[in-house]
């Protein structure tokens, strides 16, 4: 394409046509029962004809399946097919998953790897009590997650704004946080300490504490946290548990270093 030229038209399907494939996906995981095309165009607010194209590529993918009882759709098996490359194909996830099994084991708690995008941060990989499949892919607000502020903590500050959580935010149990001077008060005190804290802010029975792990091509988006029964902090003692995780993570980023 020449410089200035408009995108093709097929171009521009094709965008439209993978986001509301993933859109129509999403439907579907969220979905109780098996619908039918009439019912997902209306839901989604499509044509029927591009549902039912859409049904048919999703098919073709082995992504969703049909009932031919009942002409029915819902979300194939086969999709966890997928999920599984890519959460074990991912780069972080094949240099770091040994290291993470050997301290789940050794500490008897849950051990997550989360990276950071926009104003949240995703579990991509978890180990030990409280992980597995179902932790993979949980997401949390940057205000309310202890790998959050820790990653945040080690940006400039003047990009400390577009992280501070606000009234509009979601107050996600009892103990949130939303007052970004207390916000911006936990990131230096991360900063100093390179730890940062989460207690009971995304989870009432749940403390973590989480630290950077460095990568040397990239600006800092990735942490790792230590989660524990809130009940066992004092068990645990938060000033090991603090340097359990500095040395995980300090372990952790060497698997990034070059020959590695």
């Amino acid at each position: 394409m020449t410089e200035g030229a408009m995108p093709r038209p097929e171009t521009e399907n094709r965008k439209t046509l993978l986001s509301q494939g993933i859109d129509l996906v999403r439907f579907l995981a969220h979905s109780r029962h098996a619908l039918g095309v009439t019912e997902i165009a209306e839901k989604m607010e499509l044509p029927k004809s591009s549902a039912f194209r859409l049904l048919g590529v999703l098919m073709e993918l082995r992504f969703v399946q049909k009932n031919p009882a009942t002409q029915r759709y819902t979300i194939s098996p086969e999709i966890f097919r997928f999920v599984y490359e890519v959460a074990h194909e991912f780069a972080p996830n094949r240099k770091l998953e040994d290291v993470m099994i050997r301290w789940a084991q050794k500490l008897d708690c849950a051990v997550y790897l989360s990276m950071l995008s926009e104003r949240c941060t995703y579990v991509v990989s978890a180990e030990g009590p409280l992980g597995g499949t179902f932790a993979l892919g949980s997401a949390g607000p940057v205000y309310a997650s202890s790998a959050g502020k820790i990653i945040v903590a080690n940006l400039p500050e003047e990009e400390w704004v577009f992280y501070e959580p606000t009234e509009k935010d979601e107050r996600l149990t009892s103990y949130t946080n939303l007052d970004p001077a207390r916000f911006r008060k936990e990131l230096l005190a991360a900063r100093e300490s390179g730890v940062a804290w989460n207690m009971r802010e995304t989870t009432p029975e749940v403390a973590s504490v989480a630290a950077l792990v460095r990568e040397p091509l990239y600006p800092p988006r990735m942490a790792v946290a230590l989660l524990v029964s809130y009940e066992e902090v004092a068990v645990h003692d938060r000033v090991s548990l603090e340097r359990h995780v500095r040395e995980l993570a300090a372990e952790l980023s060497k698997g990034f270093r070059p020959g590695a």
